[in-house]
């Protein structure tokens, strides 16, 4: 039964935060808006669990363990950042509702549903303390990724998030807060795995067993014959 459950529920993240995604950016290019980290963490989420949902159904090649679990870490820090920090900052006058829910959607739906299917269908006991440090490397490349962008980038955006914007915080300031940021998700990550070492194992449902074809049946009765 858990199976069947988990691919409609990773079905149903797929879908979701497409969804979200889609409306979020429907305003502007989705190359500009894959700009923002939220972006870039839900299209990994649509990517991955897409991924997780067929390999669930067919019982094999699920996606790696470094890679659920890193997923599911860059997801979480959407939504951390979001309701902790930038939350409160003015939006845009002219946003729609239909933004204002999807908003809420690429930001607290799906990082909330990537963490339950975590929990709930994963198999635990896999992660390893050096991935919480392995898992730094997409939330640091996105830093290169986005100094590098302000030097082709001009205008109010040219920094996607306020915490990053060189111009108004200076390299010192930038320096603290990815001091700050790049521990607070380490220490994020750690929690992860402490987690993930704490839970039952929750060993995936076993494949289903392919029905017998007529040919093997009639090749089974033959070498029965014999």
């Amino acid at each position: 039964m858990r199976r069947p459950v988990a691919v409609l529920f990773r079905i149903a993240v797929v879908i979701t935060t497409v969804l979200g995604v889609h409306l979020t950016t429907r305003d502007s290019s989705f190359t500009a808006s894959l700009a923002y980290f939220t972006i870039q963490s839900n299209v990994l989420v649509a990517a991955v669990f897409a991924w997780s949902a067929s390999a669930t159904w067919r019982g094999v090649g699920h996606p790696p363990t470094w890679l659920k679990g890193g997923t599911t870490l860059s997801i979480a820090i959407t939504g951390l950042v979001y309701n902790l920090v930038l939350a409160d900052l003015p939006v845009a006058p002219h946003a729609s509702p239909i933004w204002h829910l999807s908003n809420q959607v690429v930001h607290v739906v799906t990082p909330i549903a990537a963490t339950v299917d975590w929990l709930l269908f994963d198999e635990h006991r896999r992660f390893r303390f050096s991935h919480a440090f392995a898992w730094l490397a997409y939330p640091f490349g996105y830093l290169g990724f986005a100094l590098v962008r302000a030097t082709t980038v001009d205008g109010p955006h040219r920094y996607p998030y306020p915490f990053l914007d060189v111009d108004v915080l200076g390299w010192d300031g930038l320096a603290l807060n990815v001091l700050l940021y790049g521990g607070a998700f380490w220490l994020l990550g750690l929690a992860l795995v402490l987690i993930d070492r704490a839970l039952p194992r929750n060993a995936p449902p076993a494949p289903v067993p392919a029905e017998p074809t007529r040919a093997a049946v009639s090749r089974s009765a033959g070498s029965d014959i014999c």
